[in-house]
Formats: C-alpha cells, sequence, structure tokens
C-alpha cells in the first residue's frame, strides 16, 4: 500500500471518528441510550487494543488489518500518552499479525515505547485472554477496542468476559451494511454504557 493510499485512507479513519464523536455528544445529553443506564468511564490512560486479522500466505497485511491500524493509530492520536496493544499471533511466512502492526505504526511514527505486541493469540478468545492482563501492567483505567464492524460483537463480548473494562469501541466499516450501520451507532454510544 503506498504512502498516498494510506494517508488518503488515514483521512478517512479521522472523518469516521469525527462522525462517531459528534454522534457520542448528540447522544450523551439525552440520557436514553438504548436500556444501559449512561455510566461514567476513566479515559485518563486508556490502553488501545488493535485486533489482527489472517495475514497473506506470503506474511504481508491484507487491507482490513491495514485499516484497523490506521484506525488505532488516529484514536492513538487522541489519547498520545495511551499504550497501544497490538494482537494476534497465526504466523505466516516467519511474520505474525501483530509483528506486521507494529511494523506498520513504527513507520507511520509511533514511538516504539508505546507499542506492547502480543503475538501469541490464534483467535478473538486468545486476544482477550492475553491482552487484559497487558493492559493491566501498563497501568491503563481501561480498554479501547479497534477491529472491524463485522467483528466488534464477538470482540466486545470476549474482551468482557476476559474481565476487560472496555471503555469504547471503534470498529472500520466493512462488510454487510447493516452490521455497518448497527456498529456505528454501538461505537458512538459505547462511552457512554457498559460494554457487555
Amino acid at each position: 500500500m503506498a504512502i498516498k493510499e494510506l494517508m488518503t485512507l488515514r483521512a478517512r479513519v479521522l472523518a469516521v471518528l469525527a462522525a462517531v464523536l459528534a454522534c457520542a455528544m448528540l447522544v450523551a445529553p439525552t440520557g436514553t441510550v438504548n436500556a444501559s443506564p449512561i455510566v461514567a468511564k476513566d479515559f485518563s490512560k486508556p490502553a488501545i487494543v488493535i485486533l489482527g486479522y489472517g495475514l497473506k500466505p506470503n506474511g504481508t497485511m491484507r487491507t482490513i488489518l491495514h485499516t484497523r491500524v490506521l484506525t488505532g493509530l488516529a484514536i492513538a492520536q487522541i489519547f498520545p500518552e495511551a499504550p497501544v496493544i497490538v494482537t494476534g499471533g497465526n504466523p505466516r511466512n516467519g511474520n505474525t499479525e501483530a509483528g506486521q502492526m507494529r511494523k506498520m505504526l513504527r513507520l507511520l511514527g509511533m514511538p516504539e515505547h508505546r507499542i506492547i505486541v502480543e503475538d501469541r493469540a490464534n483467535s478473538t478468545v486468545q486476544n482477550a485472554r492475553f491482552s487484559v492482563p497487558l493492559a493491566e501492567e501498563a497501568g491503563t483505567t481501561g480498554i479501547i477496542l479497534v477491529t472491524s464492524s463485522s467483528h466488534q460483537g464477538r470482540a466486545d463480548g470476549n474482551f468482557a468476559d476476559a474481565g476487560a473494562n472496555v471503555l469504547a469501541t471503534v470498529s472500520f466499516p466493512d462488510s454487510n451494511p447493516t452490521i455497518n450501520i448497527t456498529q456505528f451507532v454501538r461505537d458512538a454510544i459505547s462511552p457512554f454504557i457498559t460494554i457487555t
């Protein structure tokens, strides 16, 4: 993926994030967010967890994983002190998902000290099981999950089951437009409700 394409994709991600934040600001004052009560969450030091996606047989990243990393990078710019956990094993041609995400983040200017690599997980359940302790060890107040729309519901549940304090979810649109819209709404209200 060329730098120009990455920058265009980054601009799109930032536009989506701006829309999510705008919706969140509109939803928050009404007090009518689903049936869940509005909860106070501590965003003072979140961990940003970017979930992996299967690599190509040659060990390079697929487009879906590129978009997850760019989405995570945009969130990391909003929280400049937050550690970024990249999670995913599933080696292909000597590379892991987490290793490739780390390389891309470094290429795009993220400092090494902010990146925590979890490269053993082979499933979303393991992403959660291995990442939650890393976030706790880093002294964070909770987790902001980053993945794709079609994967977010399962990821939310797996991380909640692993004991994570899920502060918010952010997903990049993929797959079915209905899933994208539903997940966009869930992303927008996630900072204000309990993720289960």
